[in-house]
């Protein structure tokens, strides 16, 4: 009572408790975010700004569905793993918790976009081989495939071959044939980023530079 009568004397309405809402929601717009193709492990948290409230409840959805392929962590955040350019849209994420018996929620929406740092090698090959049938040549490029697998996953880099060529060698043509394999050479194999896993972008972003500079 004596609140209500506080309040009228002020000229401020009087909050009832009949007159208190069953619950409260608001939107939010998260903003950008930009994630480089294939990275290892990429960690959204589903409010851009860090809330402390009791026992909340997240919620992930997609622009074109549920999100069935992806984890959540239970501090609500986000795992995107080896992320690729399809993983891009529009997410949202709702927290939902209870605030003076009454329940609120907060639903944060984002645009993700992927995105990939050109740089490279392309390289070229030569092989030595007294023989230039074709069958023989393909169980050589099957064993050199299966060694620059090895290799992809020992230096964090990733092989495609773009070219083959197989001709005469100019200094003994009628004894001696030369292998060509061309190949790009990209830095971002599997688990290039592996040691960049943090919250702080400033420190991602610093991370990622030193491991381009690194794997190149």
């Amino acid at each position: 009572i004596l609140t209500l009568v506080l309040c009228s004397c002020l000229g401020q309405p009087a909050s009832r408790p009949w007159d208190l809402p069953a619950s409260s929601s608001w939107e939010h717009q998260g903003g950008l975010v930009f994630i480089h193709m294939e990275s290892s492990l990429y960690s959204l948290p589903c409010s851009p700004i860090e809330m402390e409230v009791a026992d909340p409840t997240y919620r992930w959805v997609q622009d074109r569905a549920a999100l069935k392929l992806f984890s959540v962590t239970k501090e609500g955040h986000l795992l995107f793993q080896h992320f690729q350019a399809g993983d891009s849209g529009r997410y949202s994420c709702t927290i939902s918790y209870m605030k003076h018996g009454i329940p609120v929620s907060q639903t944060f929406h984002y645009s993700i976009f992927g995105y990939h740092v050109l740089g490279g090698l392309d390289t070229v090959l030569l092989f030595h081989s007294k023989f230039c049938e074709d069958e023989w040549t393909k169980r050589f490029l099957w064993g050199l495939q299966d060694k620059l697998r090895l290799l992809e996953i020992e230096q964090h880099c990733k092989f495609q071959l773009t070219a083959t060529f197989c001709f005469p060698s100019l200094n003994n043509p009628s004894d001696e044939s030369i292998i060509q394999v061309q190949l790009e050479v990209s830095l971002f194999g599997p688990h290039w980023d592996e040691h960049c896993n943090s919250q702080d972008m400033e420190t991602v972003t610093d991370c990622y530079r030193k491991t381009v500079r690194h794997n190149l």
